[in-house]
């Protein structure tokens, strides 16, 4: 147990090195609470993670990133495909950087990444069933609520770049089953109102907010993608990606 713990959250021990420290006490549990505590606690991690980086520009958007830095932004609501798509990209070799909480520096706009295990929904275990908990394993008891909680190790990405991660692209997915895939270029405005509006802790406790916005959509270009099919949807992303 204490290695599958490990694993899942290993990927968060960078972002609380500099923050206050966070603990919380583990209880003794019996086998049928075990999967239901696992997912809480992920759950509490994310709201500390939050708390540790009021002042910055936090988008609920999940992301990866290239060798050199540049970094796809993929914003938007529970739903919409964000982490599913996320997943996807990291398995075609991607770093992967957050499928949660994007947490951009207001002023450099320099992407501080959060890797923590990433949330598949039942809705997706179609799509990314080669994630999917052994038979019998510690990470099938530990799945609850129709969702498995997935290791960043076990996505399949690259490592993360020692170059700084910059947002390079945005994409504001939107899951439409049987649709094809639409590509609209988004203006600065429309695109700064898209990003505000899911923002992880409103923008009222980051600093200089309307300013950061607009910095962020003048350096990477937005797009809204609507998608049926996941592949289909990371191809392209990376489309759009290597022209960004």
């Amino acid at each position: 147990m204490n290695d599958h713990l490990r694993g899942l959250f290993e990927g968060l021990q960078d972002n609380f090195a500099s923050a206050s420290p966070y603990c919380f006490a583990l209880p003794e549990l019996t086998a049928p609470e075990l999967p239901a505590h696992i997912t809480g606690m992920a759950g509490t991690i994310n709201f500390a993670a939050i708390d540790a980086a009021a002042g910055s520009l936090l988008l609920h958007a999940g992301a990866v990133a290239h060798p050199d830095g540049g970094t796809a932004v993929l914003c938007g609501p529970s739903g919409s495909g964000k982490s599913t798509l996320t997943a996807v990209l990291a398995g075609r070799g991607h770093a992967y950087v957050t499928d949660e909480t994007v947490c951009l520096d207001p002023l450099t706009l320099r992407i501080t990444p959060y890797r923590k295990p990433v949330a598949v929904k039942a809705g997706s275990f179609g799509a990314l069933r080669h994630l999917a908990p052994e038979p019998g394993s510690v990470g099938e008891a530990c799945t609850a609520d129709g969702m498995w909680l997935v290791a960043p190790a076990d996505l399949g990405g690259a490592d993360l770049p020692d170059a700084p991660l910059d947002p390079r692209l945005i994409v504001l997915p939107t899951y439409v089953e049987g649709s094809a895939v639409t590509v609209t270029r988004l203006g600065e405005g429309e695109a700064a109102f898209a990003l505000g509006g899911n923002s992880s802790q409103g923008l009222h406790r980051v600093d200089q907010p309307l300013e950061s916005l607009a910095r962020l959509v003048r350096r990477a270009p937005a797009y809204r993608l609507q998608y049926g099919e996941v592949q289909q949807a990371a191809d392209a992303v990376e489309q759009l990606w290597a022209a960004s």
